[in-house]
């Protein structure tokens, strides 16, 4: 037993400091000039499966959870809603129109080709990549959002 909670602490205090370095070096208010000037911040809201979250302040972890929960909601909307249409049509059954919220905009805005993991990736692969050069890659390509 008290291996294991060697072994939980150990770990809890190792994520606990690299949340806090992720958030140190990714927080707009730290690393630029003109932070003070901006009165706000952009925000990314995400839906996930258990309502809608709005922090004051979103922090890369969040970010995370969000993402897997958009991930999860999608899987959950496929596996249920469309199989289960599909599956009525194909036994005629009658069903009435059932909407749901396709969420594959928000997934391809983070994953997709351009979207800001990959963005991210080239940054970090460049030998000169900052966050500076980041952001306004993100700013520039989402521009008409």
């Amino acid at each position: 037993d008290s291996c294991d909670a060697l072994s939980k602490e150990i770990y809890q205090q190792t994520f606990d400091w690299l949340v806090k370095n992720i958030n140190a070096a990714t927080k707009a208010e730290n690393n630029y000039p003109d932070a003070k000037e901006i009165k706000e911040y952009g925000l990314i809201g995400l839906l996930d499966i258990f309502g809608f979250e709005s922090f004051k302040v979103n922090r890369f972890e969040q970010l995370c959870i969000n993402y897997a929960n958009e991930k999860l909601q999608q899987k959950y909307t496929i596996d249920i809603f469309s199989s289960v249409q599909e599956e009525y049509e194909f036994e005629g059954i009658e069903l009435g129109s059932v909407d749901f919220a396709d969420n594959a905009a928000v997934l391809n805005l983070i994953e997709g080709r351009i979207g800001i993991v990959a963005v991210l990736n080239e940054e970090c692969v460049r030998p000169r990549g900052n966050d500076s050069s980041f952001v306004s890659k993100l700013k520039t390509m989402n521009k008409d959002l």
